[in-house]
């Protein structure tokens, strides 16, 4: 009996042990390295860079993956690393260096939003790097341009941040099928060789050894392309696919798979139905139009006597008719120039409209007052001797200058930069006026493939600032919530300020320009309701973009 209880004892006892050791993770220093310092006593933020296993390099076969870009780090300001790294190169683990020096109520951010430990190794409270323990951090988002970790002190203090900018490889088209071909082998594509043979129209070659003809010309409405599998944090994982036909088309993203692919009907308008001609795909991780690759193809029907050819007598008969009836001839053909001369009127009406609305939200943007006021505090800032945050107010101002330029000639841009570009103008503005600000948005928010009118909300904002809470100052509270309701976007600026009446027309620009762009919107189809409510207690405008995640 008493030999029976020591066996429980013990075998509880290397279960405890068993359990604490799996709470640290040691790793070798000779495949893995701190990136920014080798040596630290103050809790800051690091990334360990895992080097490449030779099992690793393997996987290039069947899944992307960049063994050529290496991460690199400067010092851009107190606490403040700017890094570039390959995301799907050597694999990067996100920790935080010396947790035990933190105070209790600290906070980790991933662009300014709260999180946890990694929620993929939830047993592993530390990593073990040459002696030195550290805090398990947070999965670095995939699909992103550039992500901010930034940790705070339980006063609000930044303690460390690190901003990165993510280098992706482009996407490896793996194969072409007129159908869903969920058979195909990552290995083995000789069937969807076999059965492409038989739809194209010009004889397969392929430079490859994969299911991608070099030329593809066929007459079905229904193409499927495939690629391979990404590698990234270690593993072969699920991942989305950005792509668009032609330079001119929106940038549309696949659904997240191990495998992705997407597939192109004329049904659903991806090109214009039964219209023959040469088309190409444009295809990346990030919907980023400087780093994608393309592939041409061609629709052909004729060859399969489809409804275009079959119509080729229709077309003779309507031809004889016209030559024996003048009078119809010239009816339709006056038809014929009347519409086509007012499409075009209205068109370029329309365009001549959104582009002045374009210039003038740019100039409210960037109105002398403005320009002025900025290179003010910059100067007081200079002669305070306050080199940090003069450099931080010229960075952002320079920042905003140049993202304006940059998409004043876009009609629409990716949501996360519409939010970097309207909060460095706040950041700018609370500079002068001291007031407080917050930008709140549903999680994933930030990370959506979406694209918004561009400056869009920026008269809204400078209203708010200009009109609501400037006379405040450190009183004044500015917020603006990004949220997701269904299939809709919504977005609400609200401020703190006196408010006005609604019902009595405003003198002001910013106002009255955004009624109008989204008035022009509408006609092109982009659904935007713009709500305002007015009281004492301040001002609250909702912007609701309806039906933009479909």
């Amino acid at each position: 009996m008493k030999n029976w209880k020591h066996a429980v004892l013990l075998f509880l006892f290397l279960i405890l042990i068993a359990h604490v050791r799996a709470q640290t993770l040691g790793l070798d220093p000779a495949s893995s390295r701190f990136l920014i310092n080798p040596t630290t006593n103050e809790p800051c933020l690091d990334l360990i860079v895992h080097s490449f296993a030779e099992h690793e390099k393997r996987i290039a076969q069947h899944a992307v993956m960049d063994t050529v870009t290496k991460p690199k780090v400067h010092n851009i300001a107190a606490k403040v690393y700017h890094i570039t790294a390959g995301r799907m190169a050597e694999r990067l683990t996100l920790v935080i260096r010396n947790p035990a020096a933190l105070s209790p109520g600290y906070a980790l951010k991933v662009d300014g939003q709260l999180v946890n430990t990694r929620e993929d190794i939830p047993d592993i409270a530390y990593f073990q790097l040459n002696g030195e323990k550290c805090n398990a951090a947070a999965l670095l988002p995939f699909r992103s341009d550039s992500t901010t970790v930034s940790l705070f002190d339980h006063n609000k203090h930044l303690i460390s941040q690190l901003r990165i900018s993510w280098i992706y490889p482009r996407p490896e088209l793996f194969y072409v099928d007129i159908r869903h071909h969920f058979a195909a082998g990552i290995q083995d594509t000789v069937e969807i060789r076999k059965f492409m043979h038989f739809f194209n129209k010009a004889p397969n070659k392929y430079s490859h050894p994969n299911a991608v003809p070099d030329s593809l010309s066929i007459a079905e409405n229904e193409l499927v392309f495939g690629f391979k599998r990404a590698y990234y944090d270690g593993k072969v994982r699920p991942s989305r696919i950005s792509y668009r036909v032609g330079e001119k088309g929106q940038w549309v993203g696949t659904t997240s798979e191990i495998t992705p692919n997407f597939l192109l009907r004329h049904v659903k308008g991806n090109w214009p139905w039964l219209v023959d001609g040469r088309y190409e795909i444009q295809y990346s991780y990030t919907g980023n139009a400087k780093s994608y690759s393309s592939y041409a193809f061609t629709i052909d029907h004729t060859w399969l006597g489809s409804f275009i050819y079959n119509a080729k007598s229709l077309l003779w008969l309507m031809g004889m008719v016209m030559m024996s009836k003048l009078w119809f001839t010239t009816i339709l053909a006056c038809l014929a120039m009347y519409f086509y001369f007012r499409k075009r009127l209205r068109k370029s009406r329309d365009q001549a409209r959104k582009t002045n609305l374009e210039l003038q939200s740019i100039q409210s943007q960037l109105n002398p007052h403005f320009v002025f006021n900025a290179l003010g505090s910059l100067q007081a800032l200079i002669n305070q001797n306050d080199v940090d945050r003069a450099n931080n107010y010229l960075t952002g101002f320079s920042r905003l200058l140049r993202n304006t330029l940059q998409n004043s000639g876009r009609e629409m841009v990716p949501l996360d930069v519409e939010m970097a570009n309207i909060e460095n103008y706040i950041q700018l503005e609370q500079l002068r006026f001291g007031f407080r600000y917050e930008i709140i948005a549903d999680e994933g928010v930030r990370h959506m493939q979406l694209e918004v009118p561009s400056l869009l909300m920026q008269p809204v904002v400078e209203n708010a600032v200009k009109h609501g809470i400037s006379v405040l100052g450190a009183k004044g509270m500015l917020q603006i919530i990004f949220k997701i309701e269904n299939t809709n976007l919504v977005i609400t600026i609200r401020d703190n300020g006196h408010g006005f009446d609604t019902s009595q027309p405003t003198t002001g620009k910013g106002l009255s320009l955004t009624h109008e762009r989204i008035k022009l919107l509408n006609k092109q189809k982009y659904p935007i309701t713009m709500q305002m409510i007015s009281a004492k207690e301040g001002t609250v405008v909702i912007l609701t973009f309806k039906n933009w995640l479909k």
